[in-house]
């Protein structure tokens, strides 16, 4: 023991005194471990966030838009979902728990006290709060009445209240939808922002018969249907089941596509993998070239570093050092440089990771696995590029490195 800890303290010894080769050296691998940190943590947060997403969202839910999957856009999107489907829906799938449906109306002016904002609209039904797992924190929602006879009332989310009203109570005020006096009835808990970056805050919602009659002017369509099941049902049956039964809806033919398109938890999940694969490919490759890199710099410099410290290495071997304190000298060095690089690395990582998440709203996530997994590889990387270098120290012949 007493003979690792003076190898160790002349390791910080030599460490503090080639500072150049140290430098390089640590860069080189505080890079690589800063791309790989970056990678396993945003594996870790795309998976907590896709199972926080999923837990919002509903494991038993789905939600159906209007037009195929190859249409990206909400406004190139064709209305092919009528009120009649969720009819024919609710009459033949008693699995079914609630159905609702979903109308958007993009770049709505809100307007209150001189302040305006653009938002999206949603026309739903009084379920919305059952159907999305998300309350109300001051007010109420509106009744089955208002949604009747196509009352000028809203819900606004946080985001909303926030900008138009402050510290003002919002609950009871008029505001301008489009124009559209419309009264404030309550106001969404937090629900925060998508994987994409979307803000759920920013919205208000309306009776979906308000939506059709005073904005879209359409009795007929809607652009999205939110479904719920019962619990304990097979999710992927009943999605197939909603399926075979909207196609029938409308008259689709063996071959033809579907003029509709599901968004399921699995759809989620999958999506949130893809996110992160093209993540994990760019930083991949960008941690490989840096930990080649900086294990290259490593061994090269440390090759250097036996020529000028032959002569050290000739007087402790005549003094009485071992082959392998020599070797072991080295790898030490190579261990304490590549540690601190695992640490500067790590911390690069984190600073790095919080600019993503402010930039992109990407998520995050740092565990113990991150680092643990940091610190393995820097170690890895110091062993295998000081090896040749430390060998070729320990088969120096004493005499000869003392005369050179």
């Amino acid at each position: 023991m007493g003979k690792f800890y003076a190898l160790f303290k002349q390791s910080l010894i030599a460490v503090r005194e080639y500072k150049l080769r140290t430098l390089f050296s640590l860069l080189g691998i505080a890079f690589g471990i800063a791309s790989l940190s970056i990678i396993v943590a945003a594996v870790e947060g795309s998976y907590h966030r896709a199972y926080q997403t999923i837990e919002v969202f509903g494991p038993e839910s789905i939600l159906i838009f209007s037009g195929a999957r190859g249409e990206r856009s909400v406004r190139q999107r064709r209305k092919t979902l009528t009120l009649k489907d969720i009819q024919f829906l609710k009459q033949n799938m008693p699995q079914i728990k609630l159905i609702m449906p979903v109308l958007f109306v993009d770049n709505v002016k809100v307007y209150y006290k001189g302040k305006t904002l653009t938002t999206r609209l949603y026309g739903v039904s009084t379920e919305f709060e059952e159907a999305w797992n998300w309350y109300l924190i001051e007010g109420r929602m509106f009744n089955e009445e208002e949604l009747r006879t196509k009352k000028n009332v809203c819900v606004i989310g946080l985001y909303i209240r926030k900008e138009l009203f402050g510290q003002e109570d919002p609950v009871g005020k008029m505001i301008l939808v489009n124009g559209l006096p419309c009264k404030v009835l309550g106001v969404l808990s937090r629900r925060g922002t998508t994987p994409t970056g979307r803000n759920l805050d920013d919205r208000i919602l309306m009776p979906y018969t308000t939506v059709m009659a005073k904005f879209n002017h359409d009795f007929i369509y809607v652009n999205a249907i939110r479904i719920r099941f019962h619990k304990g049902g097979d999710v992927a049956k009943l999605i197939e089941q909603v399926r075979y039964l909207l196609r029938e809806s409308h008259g689709l033919k063996p071959g033809q596509p579907d003029d509709f398109h599901m968004l399921s938890p699995v759809e989620i999940i999958r999506f949130l993998v893809n996110l992160t694969g093209t993540l994990v490919l760019f930083l991949g490759l960008s941690s490989i070239i840096s930990l080649t890199i900086g294990g290259f710099v490593l061994a090269n410099l440390f090759l250097l570093s036996v020529s000028e410290r032959k002569k050290e290495i000739g007087i402790r071997r005549a003094v009485g050092a071992k082959r392998r304190d020599i070797a072991l000298q080295f790898i030490m060095e190579a261990l304490v440089i590549t540690v601190i690089g695992a640490v500067v690395g790590f911390v690069m990582a984190v600073a790095g990771a919080h600019l993503l998440t402010k930039v992109a709203q990407f998520p995050i996530k740092f565990s113990f696995i991150a680092f643990s997994l940091a610190l393995i590889v820097s170690v890895a990387v110091g062993l295998i590029s000081v090896l040749n270098p430390a060998l070729k120290a320990a088969r120096l012949n004493p005499i000869e490195a003392i005369r050179e």
